[in-house]
């Protein structure tokens, strides 16, 4: 959807900035690809794993290297989404490496509460990604956040 409407967005206004665009594109295209239902059509069945959680992570690596290049050139301040989805990405990879190991290492079938908290934040970060792309302002105050860790002035 944030695809589309920063496609949209992008051809209204011809000269304007692909960034959002592409970031866009780029996280449609790995979710695309990681979906379990679509590699379950196309025959394969590493979703059915506990496999597929490593293999998120890594499209979620891959993810954030396209995104840096993307956006490379662009200030947070141009473009707060990038740090959002920088953020939500690195996140959501770091859950997922946890989950892996969790139903790969430990005794399976043990119930804790990380499978709760994986369930409720992986979504919330869905969602906090695709505002950050629709709106593209520092809607949670990460950006000023990120700049007061660092000791950097808000610009003016």
């Amino acid at each position: 959807m944030a695809f589309l409407f920063n496609l949209v967005k992008k051809s209204a206004a011809a000269k304007s900035d692909t960034t959002l665009m592409l970031m866009s594109l780029a996280l449609f295209l790995s979710y695309l690809l990681a979906d379990p239902l679509l590699s379950l059509t196309l025959g394969f069945e590493i979703f059915a794993t506990s496999d597929g959680y490593f293999v998120w992570a890594l499209f979620d690596f891959l993810t954030v290297l396209v995104i840096f290049f993307i956006s490379k050139n662009r200030t947070l301040q141009e473009v707060p989404a990038k740090l959002y989805v920088f953020t939500g990405l690195s996140t959501n990879m770091a859950i997922f490496l946890v989950m892996y190991v969790d139903i790969q290492y430990s005794e399976p079938y043990v119930y804790w509460w990380f499978w709760d908290f994986y369930t409720v934040t992986v979504n919330l970060i869905d969602i906090m990604m695709l505002i950050a792309l629709f709106i593209n302002k520092d809607f949670l105050g990460l950006v000023k956040l990120y700049r007061k860790v660092r000791g950097q002035a808000e610009p003016a």
